[in-house]
C-alpha cells in the first residue's frame, strides 16, 4: 500500500509540473483594428465596451467568417491539420450565429443599426484525452485543452469599434468536454458565444 501511495504522489507531482492548469497570457496579433482601449480584466483577458450603452443601438449583425490568426508564440501553427482548422473556424462561426439568431437579425450588408462582428482564433490547444481519463489528471486539469480569441464589434458603416476582446481560456475540469480531441476548445467557443448573447441581452434590457 505504501508503495502504491508513493507512486500516486509521484504521479500527481509529475502531472502538476506538466499541467496547463491555467490559461496562457493572452497575446495580441494585430488582428484588431484598435487595441488602445482594451482594459485588462486578468492576465488572460482584456476587454473594451463603448460607454453610454452604445451596444443597444444595434439589433442587426454581420458575422464575418472566423479566421485563424495565430500569435507568434503559438505552438499550434505547425501541428494542426488543415481540416481541423477549417472545422474549428466553422464551429466558432456557427456558435456565434446560433447564440443570437433567435432574437437578433443576421444580415450580410452594412446599414443603419447594423454591427459587424470580426473574430480570430489566435491559439488552439488539444485536450489530453489520456490525462482526462485518469481521475488524477482530470482533477488537476493536466489534460485541459482550450483556445485563444481576438474579436471586435464594429459599426458596419463607420467602422467605429463598439467592443473588443482578447482572451485565452481553458476547458473546465468538472466537464466531460475533454474526452474528445477538441472538446475543451469547442466548449470555450460556446462560452464566448453565450457571453456575447448575454451582453447583447443586457444592453437591450432583456
Amino acid at each position: 500500500m505504501k508503495g502504491k501511495s508513493l507512486l500516486m504522489v509521484v504521479a500527481v507531482g509529475i502531472m502538476a509540473v506538466q499541467c496547463g492548469c491555467t490559461a496562457q497570457r493572452a497575446q495580441t496579433t494585430g488582428f484588431l483594428s484598435d487595441y488602445s482601449k482594451l482594459e485588462a480584466q486578468s492576465d488572460v483577458s482584456s476587454r473594451y465596451l463603448a460607454p453610454g450603452n452604445r451596444l443597444a443601438s444595434y439589433s442587426k449583425f454581420i458575422i464575418d467568417p472566423v479566421v485563424i490568426h495565430f500569435h507568434t508564440r503559438s505552438k499550434a501553427a505547425e501541428k494542426l491539420k488543415e481540416e481541423d482548422l477549417r472545422d474549428l473556424k466553422n464551429y466558432m462561426h456557427d456558435a456565434l450565429v446560433k447564440a443570437i439568431e433567435d432574437r437578433y437579425e443576421i444580415v450580410y450588408q452594412p446599414g443603419p443599426r447594423v454591427a459587424r462582428l470580426r473574430a480570430a482564433l489566435t491559439d488552439l490547444k488539444k485536450s489530453g484525452i489520456v490525462q482526462n481519463i485518469l481521475p488524477i489528471g482530470k482533477a488537476i486539469g493536466s489534460g485541459l485543452g482550450g483556445a485563444s480569441l481576438e474579436a471586435e464589434l464594429l459599426d458596419s458603416q463607420t467602422s467605429e469599434q463598439i467592443g473588443a476582446l482578447v482572451e485565452s481560456q481553458l476547458g473546465e475540469r468538472l466537464s466531460l468536454d475533454g474526452y474528445s480531441t477538441w472538446g475543451d476548445a469547442k466548449a470555450v467557443m460556446d462560452r464566448w458565444a453565450k457571453r456575447f448573447r448575454k451582453r447583447l441581452d443586457e444592453a437591450h434590457g432583456y
